[in-house]
Parts: C-alpha cells; sequence; structure tokens
C-alpha cells in the first residue's frame, strides 16, 4: 500500500466513524467555523440531521441546474466553484455549500457546479432534516445560514472592487 493509498483508506475510515457514531460527528461539527454561531446545546439535534459524505477529486458534490435537495459544509478538504464552465471561486474547510436553499419557499436549482480539487468530507443536511428542528436549534441554524450568506456577499462585493479599478 503506498501513502496515497494509506491517506485515502484512513481518511474513509474517519468519515465512516462520523456518519456512525454521534458524538464524534458532533465533535467534528462543533470544530467547524460555519457552526461557530450555534451554542453546543442546540448543536447536537442539528448534528444528528447530519450525513457524513467523502468526495473524491473531480467528483460533482453539485451540479449547476440541479434541484437543491441539501446543503453542504466542507469539513474536511477544498473544492472549485464553477458558472458556466467558469472558475468563480473555490469552498474551504468550514465554508457551506447551498445554504440558500433554505431561505426560498419554492425549489429552486443550484447556481453553480462545485467539484472537490482533492478529497473532501463533508456534513450533508437536507432541507427536511433543518424543518425537523425546532425552537432554539432552527434559529441559531437560520443566524449560521445566514452568517454564511453575508459572509459570500462581502467576499463578491470586494471581486467586484477589484474588477472596477
Amino acid at each position: 500500500m503506498n501513502e496515497l493509498d494509506a491517506i485515502q483508506a484512513s481518511l474513509a475510515s474517519f468519515t465512516k466513524r462520523l456518519d456512525e457514531v454521534s458524538t464524534d460527528r458532533f465533535n467534528e461539527l462543533r470544530k467547524c467555523s460555519f457552526f461557530d454561531p450555534i451554542p453546543s446545546d442546540w448543536l447536537r439535534p442539528i448534528s444528528d440531521q447530519a450525513d457524513i459524505r467523502t468526495f473524491a477529486a473531480g467528483e460533482h458534490i453539485t451540479s449547476e441546474g440541479e434541484d437543491m435537495s441539501a446543503f453542504y459544509v466542507i469539513l474536511f478538504g477544498t473544492a472549485t466553484v464553477y458558472y458556466n464552465k467558469k472558475i468563480v471561486g473555490t469552498i474551504r474547510s468550514g465554508e457551506c455549500i447551498g445554504e440558500a436553499m433554505f431561505f426560498a419557499n419554492e425549489n429552486i436549482l443550484r447556481s453553480a457546479t462545485v467539484i472537490p480539487d482533492t478529497q473532501v468530507i463533508a456534513a450533508e443536511i437536507k432541507k427536511a432534516g433543518i424543518n425537523r428542528l425546532q425552537g432554539e436549534s432552527k434559529t441559531y441554524m437560520d443566524k449560521a445560514l445566514l452568517l454564511a450568506l453575508f459572509k459570500k456577499l462581502q467576499g463578491a462585493n470586494r471581486k467586484i472592487e477589484e474588477l472596477l479599478r
């Protein structure tokens, strides 16, 4: 077994453990910056709604034009974002993909394709899972989603400023 195979086997084992052991999944989500605004007591029910997924380099996490049924928080790795087959950004550990779907009352389509640069481990949270949240968990999740959208808007504004110079 070469070094790359050993790393991939280790990541596969890590993903399986996170998916199967709720305390490990919670602890990993707790370390993720996306979940910083959520107190631990309210993160537990959110963690229970998350599935851990692994995406290989080059595999699509999302594809432009597909229905949104889940959003992803990158726990490990980076991915490139494409719009109309052009690179428009990078998603890093701690950042999310597809968070806007939770604020739409109707089904919306994905606006970008996201492809891992290397192997990516992500928490997948389906809209149905978020809809099952109640009370403060739902409120804090909304806050985390809004904060993520705000950060992306700030980044877009910086890019616009650079283009206008």
